[in-house]
Parts: structure tokens; C-alpha cells; sequence
């Protein structure tokens, strides 16, 4: 529970001894201390990694720093907008442009990006220096078009100037402004994420959209290439029975969406980037979070989903799930899912029915 800027953890309602190690308190937030930097005559690859004299700029991007859990990003990263920096300028075969001297130009992208990192990165870089818009433009790159949930939010900074980028271009700015990005895309500030739960709530106007579906529902993915149950329809029928709607969000519009889960009272959802939707449920709802079996062994992965829903007040369970062994999959965590009946009916019966 997050209270009067304290956390305190509580587990997952189906908590066992041995996840001890998944499912422990997590307080590193409290050391970071973001800032919002002020650069002159940088460079910045068209993914928004930042050189200053040659050196990747603290707070560009998540995951370039030392810890085991960067495992050799920042080499992996600087070593690519080194090879840019030098290459646009003395060569022929990538483009450089020099952005206007008399402009602040605002940056709040990095090479980590999709939907999730939108919500909890992006957007709260954008409210960090929301009181400074009418100053700043801001620079993103065209890829970001055709992402419906960039374009609907972006109209909620009407003060803000935008300049896009095209793809493959790297640019030399005078005058940047860069909010610092928390420093592991796993972790949550709270901090941020309620003031991006709040900014987008009040976006969506939730008096005016009304939610299709009930107040349980499943996440279908159904629609999706990987990462999906083998037997989906067979899922999908079974939890109908339990009374849960299933619902592929990507038919919906980014406000539909929110609207969506704002209604639910219980979700079930594979792990996955859309999982972050959580944020948008009301206290005292609860998360059904179905990962890989996996995970309970392998230690970079953070359950972050579960920190995620005590920062906001909703309760969380965890289903772990056998995987498919493709050898065509090049990562495990892309493995389509095994979903067992008996063994989720004994766990909703033990641990979620009771609730209702």
C-alpha cells in the first residue's frame, strides 16, 4: 500500500514460502534522485541516446549503468552512438542535422520503447517539466505516428511544440533539456506513477466512455504472434465460465482501454507489456498476473507487476504457467504458454473465489 508517500508491501494473495526470493520488498526507488539536465551542443542518436564529449549522458536511457541487471548496455549502447557521432560527421552514409540555436529542445525517448515504456517512462519525463512546455519543443522520432496512445496524449499538452525526426537521423542541439529516466525499466517511482495514473484518468473523462464489459475480464492475446496460451480458445470459453469477458485491447482506442480497466474489478493477463493497464484499476481490485514457470528461477526477471499493483492499492496473485519448448522462439520469455485447468481452477477456487 502506497500512503502518504510510504510503501509498505503487501504479497501475493496466493503467497508460498519458496517465492520468497520473487516477491520481496523493494525500496531502491528511494535512492534515486532524477534530475532534469540542461545540455549544450550534444549529440543525439535518432533512439535519444545522449554523447557529451564523447560519453553516453547519465539518465538517457534505463539500464547503462554498472549493476548486474545492465549486464553490458552501456557498452552496447555507447559503442553504437560513438560509431553514429563519428561516422555523421566525417562520413558519407548516416545524416546529421543541426537543430535551431534558438530553440529548447525537449527529449524523453530512449531505444527502449513500446507501450509500456510510454506510461512509465516517456510520459513522466513529460510531466517532469510540464510547467516549462510553453519554453520547450519537443523532438521525437516519425515511428512514433502510428502509435494511436502517443497521439491521444499528446493532445494534452497543447502548450508544448512538437518537431519529429526522421527515421535514421541524428541530430547536433544547441540547447537540450533532458529529464533524467529512472534507472532500470523494471522499477517504479511512485511518485510517477501516480501522477501519470491521475493525468491520464483525468484525460479519459471516465463520466463520458463507458466500458463495453463487465467487471471481470481476461486479456486476450490471443491476436498476438507469441506469448499467448496454445489453446486460447479453450481458455477463453473456460473463464467465460467464471465469468470473466475476454478482451483483446488492441481493438480498443488507448482511452477505451483505460476506461476498460478502470471498470474491472478483476483482471487476468499473461505477463506482458500490457500488463501495465493495472495502473489504471481501481484499490482494492485484483490482478490476476499469469508468467512463465520460468521465472521463479531465473533471476533478472522482477516481478515488477506486483510492485506496480501495491503502489496502487490492488490486490495480487500470481499463476505460474508452463511453456512451450520452440526451438524457432530465439528467447524463452517469448514461449507461447501451457494453460492447465485443473491446476488454475484449484488455485481461483483456494484463493480468488473467496474473495467475491
Amino acid at each position: 500500500m502506497y500512503l502518504n508517500g510510504k510503501l509498505t508491501y503487501k504479497k501475493p494473495l496466493n503467497y508460498q514460502k519458496e517465492w520468497e526470493h520473487l516477491f520481496r520488498d523493494d525500496f531502491k526507488y528511494k535512492t534515486v534522485n532524477l534530475k532534469v539536465r540542461k545540455l549544450e551542443n550534444v549529440f543525439v542518436n535518432h533512439y535519444g541516446l545522449v554523447l557529451n564529449y564523447g560519453f553516453l549522458v547519465k539518465g538517457c536511457a534505463p539500464n547503462i549503468g554498472w549493476s548486474t541487471y545492465d549486464k553490458g548496455h552501456y557498452y552496447m549502447h555507447w559503442r553504437k552512438a560513438i560509431e553514429q557521432q563519428l561516422v555523421s560527421r566525417f562520413g558519407k552514409s548516416i545524416s546529421r542535422t543541426y537543430l535551431d540555436p534558438t530553440k529548447k529542445y525537449l527529449l524523453v525517448h530512449s531505444p527502449w520503447f513500446s507501450y509500456y515504456f510510454w506510461i512509465t517512462e516517456c510520459l513522466p519525463r513529460l510531466l517532469a517539466v510540464e510547467q516549462d512546455h510553453n519554453n520547450l519543443t519537443l523532438i521525437y522520432p516519425e515511428g512514433w505516428n502510428k502509435f494511436p496512445f502517443v497521439n491521444e496524449t499528446l493532445t494534452q499538452f497543447p502548450n508544448l511544440r512538437h518537431e519529429v525526426i526522421p527515421q535514421d537521423v541524428h541530430m547536433v542541439i544547441p540547447n537540450l533539456v533532458l529529464p533524467e529516466v529512472k534507472p532500470w525499466t523494471p522499477m517504479f517511482m511512485p511518485e510517477q506513477i501516480i501522477a501519470v495514473r491521475k493525468f491520464l484518468l483525468n484525460m479519459v473523462k471516465l463520466d463520458k466512455i463507458q466500458s463495453p464489459f463487465g467487471e471481470r475480464i481476461y486479456i486476450s492475446r490471443k491476436a498476438a504472434a507469441r506469448k499467448k496460451f496454445t489453446n486460447e480458445s479453450a481458455v477463453e470459453s473456460y473463464l467465460s465460465k467464471l465469468g470473466y469477458s475476454a478482451v483483446c485491447m488492441e481493438n480498443y482506442s488507448f482511452k477505451e482501454q483505460i476506461a476498460i480497466m478502470h471498470k474491472a474489478k478483476e483482471v487476468i493477463a499473461i505477463t506482458g507489456a500490457g500488463t501495465i493497464n493495472a495502473l489504471f484499476m481501481q484499490p482494492g481490485s485484483l490482478l490476476i498476473d499469469i508468467p512463465h514457470r520460468d521465472y521463479i528461477t531465473r533471476d533478472q526477471y522482477k516481478f515488477h507487476f506486483f510492485k506496480l499493483c501495491n503502489i496502487v492499492n490492488i490486490d495480487y496473485a500470481v499463476f505460474f504457467a508452463d511453456r512451450i519448448d520452440d526451438p524457432d522462439v530465439d528467447h524463452y520469455s517469448k514461449q507461447n504458454l501451457i494453460f492447465d485447468e485443473v491446476a488454475f481452477n484449484e488455485f481461483y477456487t483456494k484463493f480468488v473465489s473467496s474473495r467475491n
